[in-house]
């Protein structure tokens, strides 16, 4: 098979999982225009939480970040670097399908990577913790699908920031932008290889 008819395939693939439809309308990771929130952003006690949806980053049951993941990556990578000097930790998490070690183990390799994958763009080891906390804080019911899907995540806790003072309500925003351009990008790949 032609490089580029595989290349327009695989992307065609990523570009159809991403088109919106009404089902999502009322989906809280779904705005206003059906487009998949990269990211949620929230206030905690311990500092600015950052939390990705595993279907950014991860396959299931794998423990490699996506290519589509590194605009996450990256855009938080920038906010560590850009906007604040504070200590993070990263936390894997679980759904409760498999056993709970092998559940344990895979949110430990996910937090990992995470870490891993921030060292490559610039931030420093030493300021990131990285820890798996498998199925044991679940923030939904594990007994729907889209419970277990709010179970798979990784957080990023920027301790003891402020969600204000790293970018606000504009950082859920920026991820969003991220995402689009990359997403953007793949749709002009198309174009080249279909002439369209």
């Amino acid at each position: 098979m032609n490089k580029k008819v595989l290349i327009a395939l695989t992307t065609a693939f990523l570009l159809t999982a991403c088109v919106s439809n009404s089902s999502k309308e009322n989906d809280p990771n779904y705005d206003s225009g059906g487009k998949a929130k990269p990211v949620k952003v929230t206030q905690t006690a311990r500092g600015a939480q950052l939390t990705s949806d595993e279907r950014l980053l991860f396959d299931s049951g794998k423990a490699e970040i996506k290519q589509d993941g590194m605009v996450y990556i990256d855009r938080v990578a920038n906010i560590l670097k850009n906007k604040t000097k504070a200590n993070v930790l990263v936390e894997g998490h679980t759904d409760n399908v498999g056993g709970a070690t092998l559940n344990q183990q895979l949110s430990v390799r996910r937090a990992n990577a995470v870490k891993e994958a921030l060292v490559k763009q610039g931030v420093a080891a030493a300021r990131i913790q990285a820890q798996g906390l498998g199925l044991s804080k679940p923030v939904a019911d594990n007994n729907t699908p889209e419970g277990r899907q709010a179970n798979r995540r990784t957080d990023i806790i920027v301790l003891g920031e402020s969600v204000d003072a790293i970018g606000g309500a504009s950082l859920s925003d920026q991820l969003n932008q991220g995402l689009e351009r990359f997403l953007k990008g793949a749709n002009e790949i198309m174009k080249n290889v279909f002439g369209g």
